[in-house]
């Protein structure tokens, strides 16, 4: 069984696969994380009942896949944005809720008439949120936003505001041509059948690991740097602590734009969290650990060690990280981040410790990767490692 878990872990980590499936698409998130690469991690390293952990929790993969694998699963992020998308695509709702949310946008598609007054969000407008936004798109959002009372319940509301966000990055984000609004309301109805296809997969394969008796709850999510995950009340109240995790943490020296979406060549919007109704004041480096443009990266290794070094604490004594990273200059940045993993109290674990061949270090190549400014050498914009390390 081992062996077969090892090869599912090698052919994830060399495919080439899109990400799709169950609740992976309800927003695309920078960093992308294979969804493959991370059920194939889980099913090798745990089991069903156990803790899985990812502190860097971007987009919510992990705790997808960790939910429907039966494992219980903790996720960390200190975006508001990350907890948000996360929240949605993990919190499985009814066929009720579902019916009510589809009703709700047909009728909303009937009442978006650009010729009729505007209704401003005028503090979101004041605020900066929508920079640079085309006014068609700006205000058919603005009008759906408007509506969002019509749905009773905080969840539907939720998952109404996630499916406004997929289909406003999908007009924006790393785009030269704006689509026109009819074209912005004819995608919003064909997310909108991704969304409810995918939320009653994942919901169906819930059940399955509920009614099996590995599942008590939903995924804990928690808004927290990595750090400070040993001081937060829920986290250490916990009746087991992790033996997993599963994580991609902000890349060395690599720009990517975690808060904002790029707009017609670099023109920036804080958009994201207007539509998902969260406030951010925070500038690229806070989400990255320090500016890529640091000559030795001093602020993004502390970053990574101190961050370790409250998981050391957070996690079981026997328990595995698994890390997928990519870098921009790897022949020094690889062996300065695994001296930042040991000081911060971590052994790296060589593949062949763990029954793969393999002489040096298993890498990826990431299909369909955007970056968002040009990263020398060209190696790091589509090659990510697998590092596996456990507690000294």
């Amino acid at each position: 069984m081992r062996e077969e878990a090892i090869g599912k872990l090698l052919a994830a980590i060399h495919s080439r696969e899109p990400v799709r499936g169950l609740t992976h698409n309800f927003y695309r998130y920078p960093g992308r994380f294979s969804p493959e690469f991370a059920r194939a991690a889980i099913e090798l390293f745990s089991k069903p009942g156990e803790v899985v952990l990812d502190p860097f929790m971007g987009g919510g993969t992990t705790l997808v896949e960790a939910a429907t694998l039966g494992r219980q699963s903790i996720g960390a992020d200190i975006s508001p944005l990350a907890v948000f998308v996360t929240r949605v695509k993990t919190r499985p709702l009814s066929e009720s809720d579902l019916g009510l949310i589809s009703r709700w946008v047909y009728s909303l598609l009937e009442h978006l008439n650009l010729h009729k007054p505007p209704k401003r969000a005028v503090w979101w407008q004041q605020a900066g949120y929508q920079r640079n936004l085309p006014w068609p798109i700006r205000k058919t959002i603005e009008f759906a936003l408007a509506r969002l009372p019509e749905l009773p319940q905080p969840r539907q509301r939720r998952f109404a505001r996630c499916l406004l966000l997929r289909t406003g990055q999908w007009a924006l984000d790393c785009r030269d041509s704006i689509p026109s609004a009819s074209e912005f309301r004819a995608a919003l109805i064909g997310f909108l059948n991704e969304f409810l296809e995918g939320m009653r997969q994942y919901r169906h394969l819930m059940r399955l690991q509920k009614a099996r008796g590995h599942l008590s709850g939903l995924p804990l999510l928690v808004r927290s740097c990595a750090a400070s995950l040993p001081y937060c009340g829920v986290i250490a109240r916990l009746a087991r602590k992790p033996t997993l995790i599963v994580t991609s943490p902000p890349y060395p020296g690599v720009h990517i734009l975690y808060h904002r979406w790029s707009i017609r060549g670099r023109k920036e919007s804080a958009a994201p969290f207007w539509i998902a109704g969260y406030l951010d004041g925070q500038g690229a480096a806070h989400y990255t650990f320090g500016d890529r443009r640091q000559q030795s990266l001093q602020t993004y290794f502390q970053g990574i060690r101190e961050s370790f070094l409250g998981l050391r604490k957070t996690i079981s004594k026997e328990a595995v990280v698994v890390q997928l990273i990519g870098f921009s200059k790897p022949d020094w940045q690889i062996p300065a981040y695994l001296e930042t993993m040991r000081q911060a109290g971590f052994e790296q674990i060589a593949p062949q410790d763990l029954g793969v061949k393999h002489d040096s270090y298993l890498w990826r190549d990431v299909p369909g990767r955007r970056w968002f400014a040009q990263i020398q050498p060209r190696l790091a914009t589509s090659r990510e490692y697998v590092l596996f390390h456990c507690p000294r």
